[in-house]
């Protein structure tokens, strides 16, 4: 029993240096066997399928620019007094052709003079224009801002910006400008008066120039916005008061109802909820009572002016000295009619200039 007990320890004895032996003295790793071979390619999916073709380019363009569209609008601006443009006196060229070509008219009279005055920022021509075009579409609309008519609507308008008026320009007084926020910016550029109110001298006088005097034909603008009138007497509106028509509304709300081209007044347009629909209905753009008390009230002036002969028979001024107040009357006439809306544009001002002026004769 003790041998096999001996022989048992000496074998564990044998084994554990073996042991020892084979795991301290291994060697150094061998070099990299090679690459095995690429695995297999997955399978390719399946392509989606083509999105729906979008609407052509052209589309958007052609659903105000085609032969239809531009037929109608034709027609009706062909009624208009920009395309018709009237003569200065009978038998004289058409206003564009007197006026539109001349240095300091054809800012406003020819469709080249407003295009090169809006790129010059300046009231006069670099010269007269031989071949004066009447006012036409590329006149007001140059390019649109987008096309993105969704959220931003827009007309392509050649300028929209606030006016710095001419008349204080012209007479090297503070700059007045004005600013509807709106596409009346565009109409503002040229009505509105190009001459400022008589200013009395040491006299207490001022001096009718022409037979033309006033301040020119489009007074339109500075009647909105209640500035720029021969303020005789008292109880004028706040300067600046604009009407509401000013305020509420826009040039082409009422002058371009569905986008109209003739700028003739629409009864439409003034009866819209928004408007006089839901305070009473408009009967009338040219006869209803107010009016038609203001031109009566209009021509009494006239008549007044004539008496006391600061007008001739034919209803023009008549040049000469006059005390600064009776000019400042034919200033205020001559306004009134140029305006041609019968106070509609601004009640509250051009009805304080009419029976303020009237009362300096009384």
């Amino acid at each position: 029993m003790k041998t096999n007990k001996f022989f048992q320890l000496l074998t564990m004895v044998i084994c554990t240096i073996a042991f020892a032996f084979v795991t301290g003295c291994e060697g150094p790793t061998g070099p990299m066997g090679p690459a095995g071979a690429d695995g297999k390619d997955g399978v390719d999916g399946k392509d989606g399928s083509d999105g729906t073709a979008g609407v052509d380019g052209n589309a958007i363009c052609l659903e105000c620019h085609n032969l239809g569209t531009k037929n109608g609008i034709t027609l009706a601006y062909d009624t208009s007094t920009h395309a018709t443009s009237g003569q200065i006196w009978p038998g004289s060229p058409l206003v564009y052709e007197y006026a539109g070509g001349r240095v300091g008219c054809g800012m406003c009279h020819s469709d080249q003079g407003f295009i090169e005055t809006q790129y010059t920022g300046l009231d006069t021509l670099a010269r007269a224009i031989l071949l004066p075009q009447r006012i036409q579409c590329r006149t007001c609309h140059s390019f649109h801002e987008s096309l993105d008519f969704e959220n931003d609507p827009n007309f392509a308008l050649r300028i929209n910006d606030a006016v710095d008026l001419l008349m204080y320009r012209a007479a090297g007084a503070d700059p007045v400008v004005i600013d509807f926020k709106d596409n009346s910016n565009l109409c503002a550029n040229c009505h509105q008066p190009r001459t400022l109110a008589p200013v009395a001298d040491d006299k207490n006088e001022a001096r009718i120039t022409s037979p033309f005097y006033g301040p020119h034909h489009g007074p339109q603008s500075t009647s909105l916005a209640g500035i720029g009138a021969y303020e005789l007497g008292t109880g004028w509106p706040d300067p600046g008061t604009g009407s509401t028509h000013a305020t509420n509304s826009t040039c082409t709300t009422c002058h371009m109802y569905n986008q109209e081209h003739s700028w003739a007044p629409s009864l439409d347009a003034c009866n819209t909820a928004e408007c006089h629909g839901n305070i009473g209905l408009i009967t009338s753009v040219t006869d209803n009572t107010r009016q038609v008390n203001f031109r009566t009230s209009l021509n009494t002036l006239k008549d007044k002016l004539t008496t006391a002969g600061l007008l001739d028979q034919s209803g023009s001024p008549v040049v000469g000295t006059f005390g600064v107040d009776s000019v400042g009357a034919v200033y205020n006439y001559e306004w009134l009619v140029d305006d041609r809306s019968s106070g509609i544009h601004n009640f509250l001002y051009t009805e304080k200039m009419l029976n303020n002026t009237l009362a300096l004769f009384q």
